[in-house]
């Protein structure tokens, strides 16, 4: 097993398929169920572009549910839809105590809308449900596997988390693409990072001035 490990390596730029096959190289064949945990709910949110099942960011984008009148599209004869103007969204970034959330909220007359709306003209959605609609995704736990790569993590957790970045910013962009994104507010998983990396630093530091203290108190004695 310990030559097996020491072949393995990861590849620049990996895929999470790639990144877990590593974790499982260093750490004898097994992937520790907080990691698991985590890279579960980051397959999840890179699969919500591409999987057929029904999630929020697909409603964002059914245009049976956009508000043709206010936005100018019309459904022609055939029933397609033709819209040249998008709902407007923000989107939020937050790490709440169930870990990190990308969430959307719709404008109407240049207000944020958290609530459930039906039938308003002045709303660019025919119904907005913030149950069904507001979280686009979720990464359980990603906060505390952060604070947890900085105490006693490896590269493989590292690159755990610099593969959850990808996705969010993979995700932002598709948005921003499809919808009108007035604006990205919040803590993204960037600023949580690096706000714990500069945190254990401190903390490095404040042990190295400890070591450095103690050893010119040895030094007297």
């Amino acid at each position: 097993m310990p030559g097996v490990n020491n072949k393995a390596r990861l590849p620049a730029n990996p895929t999470l398929k790639e990144i877990n096959w590593y974790k499982k190289q260093i750490n004898w064949g097994e992937l520790p169920p907080f990691y698991h945990l985590v890279a579960s709910a980051v397959s999840e949110c890179e699969g919500l572009l591409h999987h057929g099942f029904d999630n929020a960011v697909k409603r964002l984008l059914d245009k049976r549910n956009w508000n043709l009148e206010l936005l100018g599209g019309y459904e022609d004869d055939s029933g397609i839809i033709h819209c040249d103007n998008k709902p407007q969204i923000a989107l939020h970034q937050a790490f709440t105590d169930r870990g990190f959330e990308l969430w959307a909220y719709p404008i109407a007359k240049g207000t944020k809308i958290d609530a459930y709306v039906k039938d308003n003209r002045f709303l660019e959605f025919r119904v907005w449900d913030p149950h069904t609609m507001k979280n686009l995704l979720r990464i359980n736990q990603l906060h505390k596997f952060i604070a947890f790569y900085f105490e006693r993590g490896d590269i493989a957790d590292k690159a755990l988390i610099l593969h959850a970045h990808k996705v969010l910013h993979m995700t932002v962009t598709f948005l921003q693409k499809e919808l009108n994104i007035t604006s990205v507010a919040g803590v993204s998983i960037k600023d949580f990072y690096q706000l714990c990396e500069k945190d254990a630093r401190a903390c490095n530091d404040e042990v190295d001035l400890a070591r450095i203290m103690l050893g010119e108190d040895l030094k007297r004695d």
